[in-house]
């Protein structure tokens, strides 16, 4: 069984996230979000919402929005599929303090406060939840850092 350096492992995925709140500064998420023509993250954590309310036509040019579609990186794409599928596949609480922090932009603070912790045990639940996110997308995006034998 591969044994992972916790620490490192956890330093990786804040590093591939991120400071949300930093404003230009580039992260690997936010560059994958652009390469993959992100731009509703709620849609990355949270179902959409359906409802019975007319939508206006999408009456445009098809072949031009088959090109767009093409020009955004399928890699990416795909890799951001995965990203949400990790996401709601993981105990709420960690996909949740993930959410928040990462795709919310929320300071830690208020974090504590939505979710009615301590700051101190948000950091310790957001430290649990990159671990997590690091295994759950390990064959993709290879965050985890393996301890040396």
């Amino acid at each position: 069984m591969v044994q992972y350096d916790r620490e490192q492992t956890i330093k990786n995925v804040s590093e591939f996230f991120g400071n949300p709140l930093a404003v230009n500064k580039p992260s690997e998420f936010k560059d994958l979000m652009d390469l993959a023509q992100v731009s509703n993250v709620d849609s990355l954590y949270h179902s959409p919402v359906i409802n019975d309310m007319p939508t206006g036509s999408d009456e445009g040019n098809r072949v031009d929005k088959a090109v767009v579609e093409l020009i955004g990186n399928q890699e990416a794409k795909h890799k951001m599929k995965l990203i949400k599928t990790a996401l709601h596949n993981m105990d709420d609480r960690y996909g949740r303090v993930i959410y928040l922090r990462h795709f919310q932009s929320m300071a830690m603070i208020d974090i504590a406060e939505r979710i009615g912790y301590s700051s101190s045990n948000v950091d310790k639940l957001l430290e649990t939840a990159y671990y997590k996110f690091a295994l759950w997308t390990e064959e993709f995006l290879k965050l985890t850092c393996s301890v040396g034998v």
